[in-house]
C-alpha cells in the first residue's frame, strides 16, 4: 500500500503503525489548506512578517527566504512554519485581494475569465427557453470593441431561412431588417404582426432597391415614395401655399393658392401652381397660371424680383393686346392694308408706313399724334 494518496498526497495510516493520530492529523491538515482553496494574495516573493495559523498565499515568482524554490505552490502556515502544496491542473482558488477565481492550467495560476464558457441557456434577469437561449431583460445591450472593430453575427443555414433583426411592440411584430427567407436584403413593417409589407428590398447581386417605398415608375405619385431614377419626383397635387402667399413658397415644392393668394403674378392665382427651386443664396419661382402662361421671378437672399412672363415662339408674333397697360398678348404685330403697313410692339410702341408716299389715312390708329417723318411717309407713335 502506497504511503501518499493520489491527488492530495495525504499520508496513509499503516498498518501497525504507532501515533497514528500523528498521521491522521497531517492529513486533516492537507484537506484544511486545499478544500474550497481561498488565499489572500498571490503576488507576494517573500512571506508576511505576522502569519496567523491557517493564512494562505499563492507563492509569485522568484520567491525569497522562507519561500525561496516554492513559486506557483500554495503556501500554508500551520502556526510555527510555512507548508507548501503543489497544483495539479484544474485546481481553483479564490485570490481574495483581487476578488477574482483563478485555475491552475497549462503550468500557470490563470484568471478563470480566460476559461472557454459553453452553456445551453443563459438568461440574464429573465428566463430564457429552448427558442430563446440567450434572453436579457435590462435597459441596453452593449456590445463593443476589443481594440479596434467590432462585428455582430448572423448567420443562417440555408438560402430559404431566415437571418434578420425582429423589432417588437407587445410581443408582437413591427419591423425586421435582414434576410428573411431570402439572399436578398429587405427592411418589412407590420401594423399587426400579421400583415407585412416589404418597404424596401436590395437586390444582393446589384444592389438595386425596390419595394412599397420606391416609385414603381416614372410617373408613380403616390406621396412618401422615394424618387427613382428618370422620374420628376414632385409627386401629386400642389400643397397650400403658407399663409396663401407666394413669398412664403421659399422651400422647394409645388404650391396652390386660393383665389386671394397674395404675391402672384396674376390677380386670381386659382388653378395655377407654383413651383419654388431653392439653390444658393435665393430660390427661383414658376408660376403655371390657369390659361396656361408661366412666369418667373427669383429671390437674391434680401428680396423678391419681379414677375416676367415666359414667352414662346407661338407668342411671338401675333396679335398684341393689352388689358390696363399690361401687354396680354403676342410680342410683335405686323399688318397691312390700303392705306399702307403697321408693326406693333407690345410695349405699345406702333411704326406706320406707306411704300414712299405719304400717309394720308393710317393704317392702324395711334394713341396720340405720332411723329410724321420724310414727309408723312413714316408714322412713330404708340398704339396704346
Amino acid at each position: 500500500m502506497p504511503e501518499l494518496s493520489a491527488s492530495l498526497s495525504m499520508p496513509y495510516l499503516q498498518p501497525s503503525q504507532a501515533q497514528k493520530h500523528v498521521t491522521h492529523n497531517e492529513a486533516l491538515l492537507i484537506l484544511d489548506a486545499l478544500v474550497q482553496l481561498a488565499v489572500y494574495d498571490r503576488d507576494l516573493t517573500a512571506p508576511p512578517t505576522d502569519p496567523a495559523e491557517g493564512d494562505r498565499y499563492i507563492v509569485a515568482g522568484g520567491a525569497t527566504g522562507a519561500w525561496a524554490g516554492e513559486d506557483d505552490r500554495v503556501a500554508q502556515f500551520d502556526g510555527a512554519a510555512w507548508v507548501f502544496h503543489q497544483p495539479q491542473p484544474g485546481w481553483r482558488a479564490w485570490v481574495s485581494d483581487e476578488d477574482r477565481l483563478v485555475t491552475w492550467r497549462g503550468g500557470a495560476w490563470q484568471d478563470d475569465s480566460g476559461l472557454p464558457l459553453e452553456a445551453a441557456e443563459l438568461g440574464i434577469s429573465t428566463a430564457s427557453d429552448a427558442v430563446n437561449r440567450l434572453a436579457v431583460s435590462a435597459a441596453a445591450t452593449l456590445l463593443t470593441h476589443a481594440g479596434s472593430g467590432h462585428q455582430l453575427k448572423i448567420n443562417k443555414a440555408g438560402s430559404g431561412d431566415t437571418a434578420s433583426l425582429l423589432y417588437q411592440s407587445g410581443w408582437s411584430g413591427r419591423a425586421e431588417m435582414g434576410l428573411a427567407g431570402e439572399e436578398d436584403f429587405s427592411v418589412k413593417v407590420s401594423a399587426d404582426g400579421s400583415a407585412w409589407v416589404t418597404a424596401l428590398r436590395f437586390d444582393g447581386a446589384t444592389g438595386l432597391a425596390s419595394g412599397a417605398a420606391v416609385q414603381t415608375s416614372a410617373g408613380d405619385a403616390s406621396a412618401g415614395r422615394l424618387l427613382a431614377v428618370g422620374a420628376f419626383g414632385m409627386g401629386g397635387g400642389a400643397v397650400a401655399a403658407p399663409g396663401d402667399d407666394a413669398n412664403g413658397c421659399v422651400t422647394g415644392g409645388i404650391f396652390g393658392f386660393t383665389a386671394s393668394g397674395a404675391n402672384c403674378p396674376v390677380g386670381d392665382p386659382s388653378g395655377g401652381s407654383l413651383m419654388a427651386l431653392p439653390g444658393g443664396s435665393g430660390t427661383r419661382q414658376i408660376f403655371a397660371a390657369a390659361d396656361g402662361t408661366l412666369w418667373l421671378r427669383s429671390h437674391d437672399g434680401a428680396s423678391w424680383g419681379n414677375w416676367s412672363a415666359l414667352v414662346t415662339r407661338a407668342e411671338t408674333v401675333g396679335t398684341v393686346a393689352q388689358s390696363g397697360g399690361v401687354p396680354t398678348g403676342a410680342v410683335i404685330e405686323s399688318g397691312s392694308n390700303a392705306n399702307g403697313a403697321y408693326t406693333r410692339w407690345a410695349d405699345g410702341t406702333q411704326i406706320c408706313t406707306n411704300g414712299g408716299s405719304a400717309i394720308t389715312t393710317d393704317p392702324a390708329s395711334f394713341v396720340g399724334t405720332p411723329v410724321s417723318i420724310d414727309g408723312g411717309k413714316l408714322k412713330i407713335g404708340r398704339w396704346f
